[in-house]
């Protein structure tokens, strides 16, 4: 039976039991309540734990994808709470879908005797690990009408999903973000409320974790997805969100936040070319001059983003 599948785990968890055992385990507590609380009451899911490993499957697209986000979204408020940088609520995971053979038996005292076998929990698991950030990375077999039907144009889906070009796992797959800060059955004004509200927990949390380069590139990934979510929300080139990121974070490390203001500005200038997008340009003419721009130059000139380049040359025409 073709099942849609996630594979979902909690981002440094292993290095958080090894600083501090008790703190970990509540944190997961905390995992494993909403996890419980968001699938239980659906029977259209089913779902498994253990430790910080969550699978959940279902044979409904969207019931899942949705269930999915919702958790991103509890979990990531939880981070308002939690005292310790060290300790944080980041749950990462991939979705794909599969034929499946899943054995729910009884158990023992001893030992749970239920099994999975199939394509879709292969693929998932074994494309989680490659994910940066706290992201939900959804595969597509590109040459499955039926599962571009269901997941790239379903309506149910309160998620958009953001092609991502430059990811390659599995041949014949191409692979989108859900932008899980946006919840699309809410009202304008509702989303934009949330996202902001989440936005300010992922720009404190990549700006506390910046001394190491490779976890700081978890958060500025995460931090991406946050700030592609509001981009619907962005007017103009003077929109405080985008200010903020041109502003605070002018490091090289985060020339691919760099890279995401000029991005969503390109989208955004073509459905309100009348707009004043000035600042923006200025941005990218002070960036461009440093020795960081370099990865933008090499983002832009994969084959796969050839779009993205000749956008950038309307931009500056």
């Amino acid at each position: 039976m073709e099942t849609i599948l996630a594979y979902i785990d909690l981002l440094g968890f292993t290095k958080m039991i090894e600083k501090d055992h008790q703190k970990a385990e509540e944190l997961l507590l905390r995992f494993y309540d909403i996890a419980f609380e968001s699938i239980n009451d659906d029977k259209r899911l089913k779902g498994n734990i253990s430790s910080d490993c969550l699978l959940v499957y279902s044979t409904n697209y969207s019931v899942l994808i949705n269930c999915l986000a919702s958790i991103y979204r509890q979990c990531f408020l939880q981070n308002e709470t939690l005292p310790d940088p060290n300790f944080y609520l980041l749950p990462r995971g991939a979705v794909s879908v599969g034929a499946m053979t899943i054995g729910e038996r009884d158990t023992s005292v001893s030992i749970t005797k239920d099994f999975m076998i199939g394509k879709a929990l292969v693929h998932s698991s074994k494309l989680e690990p490659q994910i940066k950030g706290s992201r939900l990375l959804i595969a597509v077999n590109s040459n499955d009408e039926n599962q571009v039907s269901e997941l790239l144009q379903n309506k149910e889906i309160n998620s958009v999903l953001y092609q991502n070009c430059t990811f390659k796992f599995w041949p014949g797959y191409s692979y989108v973000d859900a932008l899980w800060f946006l919840d699309l059955n809410k009202t304008p004004e509702e989303q934009k409320k949330e996202v902001l509200q989440l936005l300010q927990i992922a720009l404190k949390l990549t700006k506390n974790n910046s001394k190491n380069a490779k976890i700081a590139e978890h958060y500025i990934n995460m931090l991406r997805i946050g700030l592609i979510s509001y981009s619907r929300f962005i007017e103009n080139g003077n929109d405080p969100v985008l200010k903020t990121i041109i502003t605070e974070f002018k490091n090289g490390q985060y020339w691919f936040l760099w890279l995401t203001v000029i991005e969503i500005s390109l989208n955004r200038k073509t459905e309100n070319p009348d707009a004043d997008w000035s600042y923006i340009l200025a941005f990218y003419k002070k960036v461009s001059l440093e020795k960081s721009w370099v990865h933008v130059i090499e983002e832009i000139n994969k084959p796969e983003k050839a779009y993205l380049k000749k956008a950038f040359k309307l931009f500056l025409g």
